[in-house]
C-alpha cells in the first residue's frame, strides 16, 4: 500500500533518485500487486455493455417522446431495417427510397437545430454518469470504469452500433473474439434501443444522404472509412485538467458565457458539472466499501482512494496519485460520452513530472510505489474493447482501442526530455504485460543511452511495445501544422498518428485507401467488373511508356480520394449537426474561446487522417511492368493485363519469373526506390488538395491496421505476382518474403518514402537469437539508428519464436497472455482471425531467415499455392 505522508525520518533515507542510473527491469521490486492485477485481466472474460445503449435510450425516450402512432411505425420500421442487416445484397431501389423519406419524415418531426442536439446530449450525458455502474475491483489503487465490465465493449446506437445486432446472439459463441452477451441485453436492443436509433444514428444518416453512394460507401473495395463510428482519435487536454480541475474549467466556461454567450457553453456547463458529480460519487462509493472491508490493509487502500477523490477531479491535482487518478476518471468518462477509439494520453512523463518529483522530495512516494501506481494506471487503460461487427474484423482484427502514451523525445527547447517517469512507465509496463495502452517513444541524437538500451530490452522480451519514432524527421515533417513550440511537443495518437496533443482535433483514423486499387482500375480504363468505377483514363492497348500508367494512376487515385473526402465530409458534417460532444470539447483547447464543439471546428487545429494501403504492392507492380513489358519487352502490357485478370492459371511460367527474379519494394536498388518515393508522393499530393468541414487539411499516413487483409480479400491478382485474396503488403513494408537482401535494405527502401503526416509503420521481425544479450541491444541500435539516419519516420518490432506462435494457434487457451505487434498496436495473438495469425506466423518465420541469412541472392521460394509452384515451368 502507498502511505502518504511519510516521516521526517523516511524522507531522509529516500532522496530523488536519478532512474537513468538504474537498469530497470532487471533490477527493481516485482510488484505482487500488479502481478495479481495483471492476471484479473487476462482471466476476465469480454462482455458486452448495453448500458450507455439503454440509458442514452432512456434519456431521449423521456425528452423527445414521440407521438404513439410513429412510434409504432417506427417499431415496424426498426424490424425492418434490422433484418436488411443481416444480408450483404444492397437493398432493392424502391427500398431504399421508401426508407430515406420515411427517415426523412421522421428527422422533420424531431426538429431539433444542432444547437438543441449540444444541449440535449449534455443532459444525456448527466443522465449516463448520474446512472453509470460504479465498480471497484481488487487491488487497484486507480478507479474509474470505461464500461460495465472488467473487460467490456460497449455499444453507442447513436452511431454504427446497431450494426452488430443481428450478430447478438452469436457474440459468446463465435470462434473469434467471443464477448458474453447478459440475459436480457439483446431484447433490450431489440425491443427499446433499435426503434429510438436505427433513424437516428450517425450511420444511418450518412447512409440516406443524397450525394452518398451506399454501395461504394458499403463495399469496403476501393476505401474505408471509419467515423461513422466516432471521430475520436485525439488527444485531450490533461495537462490544464491536473492544472484546474473540473472547477477551473468552469470557471472559463462561465467567464467565456459572460463574454460570448454561446449554446455550446450551456452545453459544457453541464458536462462538467456532471463530471464533478461523478468525481463525488465515486468518493461515496469508496467510503461504503471501506465501510465494510474486513481486511485492514484493503479498507487503508479504499481510504487513501476516497481521500484522493475528495481533490480530483473537481479541484486542481496536489500529488502524483491525484494526477494519475484524475486523468483515468477523465478518460473513462469520455469513453461513456462516445465511441472514442484512439484517444490517447499524450506526453505522460513531461506532464506528471512535477508531481512525481515534488512527491519524491517530500518524502511522500518511492519508485517501486510509483511503479505500482503506474501500473494501475495502465491497467485501468486496458479494460477497453472496442465492439466491431464480424465483417469489420477483417480490417481491424484484434480489438484494440488504441490508447496512446509517448515518452521521451525533447522539451520545447529542444533538450534531452528523459526523467525519472520515462523509465518507470516502462518499468510499470513490463510488470503488467497487457496488450494496450500503446506506448511510443521518441528518439533523437541526444536520447539517453540507458533509456534507449531498456526499451530494447522492454522489446525482446515481446509483445512489440514500445514503438520507436525519429523526433527529428518527424518535426521536420509537421512544418507548418502549428509552432515550432507546438511541433516540438508533439505526441502519438492512437497507433502511430504523430500530432500537436491537446489543442488538436485530427481524426486521424478517419480513412483507408486502397492503392492497388487505383492501379487496377487505371489497367481496365475504369472499369471494375463490368461497370464504369472509375473516370476513363485512356486503353492501355495503346501505352508506349510506364509514364502513361503511372499518370493514369494518379487519375484513378484522385477520384478515389475525391469519393472518399467527399463522404468523410458528409460523416463530418452530420456529427457537427447531430451528434456533437461537448464533454470532449472541454478539454481541447479552444473550444470553450471560440464557443464551438470540437465536431464543428472548435479546436485550434483541425485535421483528418487518411491512410494509403498497399503503397509496396504498388511498387513491386509497377517495377514488374517496368521490367517484363517496357524494358526486357517479354510481353506486351495487353498480354500481361490479360495473365493477372486469369489469377495467373496457365500463365505459370510468368508468374514464377516475377516471384523469384523482379525487383521488389524492400531491395535497395536505384528503381525501387525511385518507385517508393513517387508512388508516395502521389498520394501525398493528391490528397492535400482536400480540405474537411472543419476547414482543415487531409494528411497522409501510411499505416493500416488489418486493412491490408481485408482490402486484400476483396482484390484480384496484381501484376506483381500476388494473387486473388492475399493480403497487401501492411504498413510500409515489403510484401511478404519480399525482404531478400536483408533488413537493411528493407529499412532503406521504407526510407525512401515521401515523408507522412499522418503516422506510418514499419514491422520489423527480429529472431530472438540474432538479438540477444548486450549484443543484441547493439545490433538493434544499430538498426534503428542507421534508418532514421536515412529518414525513417518509425520502427516496431516483434521478436518472437515462430515456434511459439504455432503453439498458441494450436493451444490458445494456453497462449492467453501472448502480445504480439500488429500494425501500430499490439493484441493478445490469441484474439487475431485466423488470417492475420497466419501472416504474422509467416512473418516471424521469415524474420527468423533474413537475420540469419544475409541473402545477397535475388532468388528465393516462390510463396504462391501449390498449383503454381508444382506446375511452374523454368523462368523465362
Amino acid at each position: 500500500m502507498i502511505r502518504l505522508g511519510n516521516t521526517k525520518t523516511e524522507r531522509t533515507r529516500q532522496p530523488l533518485v536519478n532512474a537513468a542510473t538504474e537498469r530497470f527491469p532487471s533490477h527493481g521490486v516485482q510488484s505482487p500487486r500488479l502481478q495479481r492485477l495483471r492476471q484479473a485481466m487476462l482471466d476476465a472474460p469480454y462482455g458486452l455493455c448495453t448500458e450507455k445503449a439503454s440509458l442514452l435510450t432512456e434519456y431521449f425516450s423521456r425528452e423527445q417522446p414521440r407521438q404513439r402512432g410513429i412510434r409504432h411505425l417506427q417499431r415496424l420500421h426498426a424490424r425492418a431495417f434490422v433484418s436488411a442487416l443481416d444480408t450483404e445484397d444492397p437493398p432493392h431501389p424502391l427500398a431504399r427510397r421508401v426508407n430515406r423519406r420515411l427517415m426523412s419524415a421522421y428527422e422533420r418531426l424531431e426538429g431539433l437545430s444542432p444547437e438543441e442536439t449540444a444541449i440535449k446530449y449534455a443532459g444525456a450525458f448527466d443522465h449516463i454518469v448520474t446512472h453509470m455502474p460504479l465498480v471497484v475491483y481488487d487491488d487497484e489503487l486507480i478507479v474509474g470504469n470505461a464500461s460495465s465490465h472488467r473487460i467490456g465493449a460497449p455499444l453507442h446506437p447513436e452511431y454504427s452500433g446497431l450494426l452488430l445486432l443481428p450478430e447478438i446472439e452469436a457474440l459468446s459463441s463465435r470462434s473469434s473474439n467471443p464477448i458474453q452477451v447478459q440475459i436480457g441485453q439483446s431484447g433490450d436492443l431489440q425491443q427499446n434501443v433499435a426503434p429510438m436509433w436505427f433513424d437516428r444514428s450517425i450511420m444511418s444518416r450518412v447512409q440516406r444522404h443524397r450525394h452518398v453512394d451506399v454501395e461504394v460507401f458499403t463495399h469496403g473495395t476501393a476505401y474505408v472509412l471509419t467515423q461513422f463510428a466516432g471521430i475520436s482519435h485525439c488527444t485531450p487536454d490533461y495537462p490544464t485538467l491536473l492544472k484546474l480541475g473540473f472547477r477551473g474549467l468552469e470557471k472559463q466556461i462561465l467567464a467565456e458565457q459572460r463574454r460570448c454567450p454561446s449554446p455550446f457553453h450551456d452545453a459544457a456547463l453541464t458536462t462538467v458539472r456532471a463530471a464533478i458529480a461523478h468525481g463525488r460519487r465515486w468518493r461515496r462509493k469508496l467510503l461504503q466499501m471501506a465501510e465494510d472491508e474486513t481486511n485492514a490493509e484493503r479498507r487503508d487502500d479504499l481510504l487513501q482512494m476516497a481521500d484522493v477523490m475528495k481533490v480530483v477531479p473537481e479541484h486542481p491535482a496536489k500529488t502524483f496519485h491525484q494526477a494519475l487518478q484524475s486523468i483515468i476518471i477523465t478518460h473513462s468518462l469520455l469513453h461513456w460520452e462516445s465511441f472514442q477509439h484512439g484517444m490517447s494520453f499524450g506526453r505522460l512523463d513531461q506532464y506528471l513530472w512535477p508531481f512525481y518529483k515534488n512527491d519524491r522530495l517530500a518524502g511522500r512516494i518511492t519508485p517501486d510505489q510509483a511503479t505500482e501506481l503506474i501500473g494501475c494506471f495502465l491497467a485501468k487503460s486496458a479494460e477497453l474493447l472496442p465492439l466491431f461487427f464480424h465483417r469489420a474484423t477483417e480490417y481491424f482484427s484484434g480489438l484494440s482501442s488504441a490508447a496512446g502514451i509517448t515518452l521521451a523525445g525533447r522539451t520545447t527547447a529542444g533538450e534531452d526530455a528523459v526523467n525519472d517517469l520515462s523509465f518507470l512507465i516502462i518499468r510499470a509496463y513490463d510488470q503488467i504485460r497487457l496488450r494496450q495502452p500503446n506506448i511510443h517513444v521518441r528518439f533523437f541524437k541526444g536520447t539517453n543511452p540507458r533509456f534507449k538500451r531498456l526499451c530494447y530490452q522492454t522489446i525482446k522480451s515481446g509483445g512489440g511495445i514500445p514503438a520507436i519514432f525519429n523526433d527529428e524527421a518527424i518535426v521536420d515533417a509537421m512544418e507548418g501544422l502549428g509552432s515550432r513550440e507546438e511541433v516540438l511537443d508533439f505526441a502519438i495518437v492512437g497507433c502511430a498518428e504523430w500530432g500537436i496533443p491537446y489543442s488538436s482535433f485530427p481524426a486521424a483514423g478517419a480513412g483507408f485507401i486502397n492503392l492497388p486499387y487505383a492501379l487496377l482500375l487505371a489497367l481496365n480504363n475504369g472499369m471494375d467488373e463490368g461497370r464504369q468505377a472509375g473516370p476513363a483514363t485512356g486503353d492501355p492497348t495503346t501505352w508506349t511508356t510506364l509514364e502513361q500508367l503511372i499518370q493514369a494512376f494518379q487519375e484513378q487515385l484522385t477520384h478515389q480520394l475525391t469519393q472518399a473526402t467527399a463522404a468523410n465530409n458528409i460523416i463530418e458534417s452530420t456529427h457537427a449537426q447531430h451528434r456533437p460532444t461537448p464533454f470532449l470539447s472541454t478539454l481541447i483547447d479552444g473550444c470553450i474561446a471560440s464557443g464551438r464543439d470540437v465536431t464543428s471546428g472548435g479546436a485550434l487545429h483541425n485535421s483528418t487522417g487518411f491512410m494509403a494501403v498497399g503503397l509496396a504492392d504498388v511498387v513491386d507492380s509497377l517495377l514488374a511492368i517496368d521490367n517484363i513489358v517496357y524494358r526486357q519487352r517479354q510481353l506486351s502490357l495487353p498480354a500481361f493485363i490479360k495473365a493477372v485478370a486469369d489469377d495467373f492459371v496457365g500463365h505459370e511460367a510468368l508468374h514464377a519469373r516475377l516471384t523469384n527474379r523482379t525487383p521488389r519494394y524492400g531491395e535497395d536498388e536505384a528503381n525501387t526506390l525511385l518507385f517508393s518515393k513517387q508512388v508516395s508522393a502521389i498520394f501525398v499530393e493528391e490528397l492535400g488538395r482536400f480540405r474537411n468541414p472543419r476547414g482543415g487539411p487531409y494528411l497522409p499516413g501510411f499505416w493500416t491496421m488489418t486493412t491490408h487483409q481485408g482490402f486484400g480479400s476483396r482484390l484480384p491478382a496484381l501484376p506483381s505476382g500476388r494473387l486473388a485474396g492475399q493480403p497487401l503488403a501492411n504498413g510500409i513494408c515489403p510484401q511478404l518474403g519480399n525482404e531478400r537482401q536483408g533488413p537493411t535494405a528493407a529499412l532503406r527502401a521504407a526510407a525512401a518514402i515521401t515523408p507522412a503526416k499522418n503516422g506510418c509503420v514499419l514491422n520489423m521481425k527480429l529472431d530472438p537469437e540474432y538479438v540477444e544479450g548486450d549484443k543484441g541491444d547493439t545490433l538493434m541500435d544499430a538498426l534503428v539508428t542507421g534508418y532514421f539516419r536515412e529518414g525513417g519516420m518509425q520502427l516496431q518490432f516483434n521478436v518472437i519464436d515462430p515456434a511459439i506462435l504455432l503453439k498458441a494457434r494450436e493451444n490458445p487457451q494456453d497462449y492467453r497472455d501472448l502480445v504480439v505487434r500488429v500494425s501500430g498496436y499490439s493484441a493478445y495473438y490469441v484474439d487475431l482471425t485466423p488470417e492475420m495469425q497466419d501472416e504474422l506466423l509467416a512473418r516471424a518465420t521469415h524474420g527468423r531467415d533474413s537475420c540469419h541469412m544475409p541473402h545477397t541472392s535475388k532468388t528465393r521460394q516462390s510463396s504462391s499455392p501449390e498449383r503454381h509452384r508444382e506446375s511452374a515451368a523454368p523462368s523465362p
